[in-house]
């Protein structure tokens, strides 16, 4: 599957097969992320992936998407690591929120490619999340991924042209004009 095909088939899965991820696809997936592009190289990102029943358990109650957590056959906790960033983006915000988000969006897309579902969750508790992976100061959790084959073809998401803004309203040449 080619970079575009994985783009235009994906849609967040919210309901998976009970089947554990085969250890080379899951690798696949996680080494796609890490040769996502980053500043200066830096590359501010760790992931931890929870396979566990129980510490899964214990993780989906931080989010109020917990059930999604629960059920999946591992969740990747995708972390951003302050102090390998200096660099800010416009003077004004820290660059390490664009750059791991960089690297979801190769896991994800890495995922398409083998056949597997993930969504992306960033609503949930960080104190929680921390407490429960034993994560220092400085670390800052940024997503947590559902990650394994989906329940069925198409997970019933919508298709991802579905609802999205028309090249014209998002794509303007040499000006801003909105």
């Amino acid at each position: 599957m080619d970079v575009l095909e994985a783009i235009r088939s994906f849609r967040p899965c919210l309901q998976f097969q009970i089947r554990p991820i085969p250890p080379e696809k899951l690798k696949a997936v996680l080494s796609a992320a890490r040769l996502a592009p980053s500043q200066r190289n830096l590359q501010p990102w760790r992931f931890v992936v929870v396979q566990d029943d129980e510490l899964k358990r214990v993780l989906a109650q931080a989010s109020n998407q917990g059930k999604i957590l629960a059920q999946a056959p591992a969740v990747i906790v995708a972390f951003a690591v302050e102090e390998d960033i200096p660099i800010t983006i416009g003077g004004y915000i820290s660059a390490y929120p664009l750059d791991v988000a960089l690297s979801i969006g190769h896991l994800q897309l890495a995922a398409i490619a083998e056949g597997l579902g993930t969504t992306w969750i960033v609503e949930f508790n960080e104190e929680k999340v921390r407490s429960v992976l034993h994560v220092p100061e400085g670390i800052h959790p940024l997503a947590v991924i559902p990650i394994g084959f989906p329940a069925e073809a198409g997970n019933g998401g919508k298709t991802p042209s579905e609802g999205r803004k028309s090249p014209d309203e998002i794509i303007a040449y040499n000006e801003y004009p909105w």
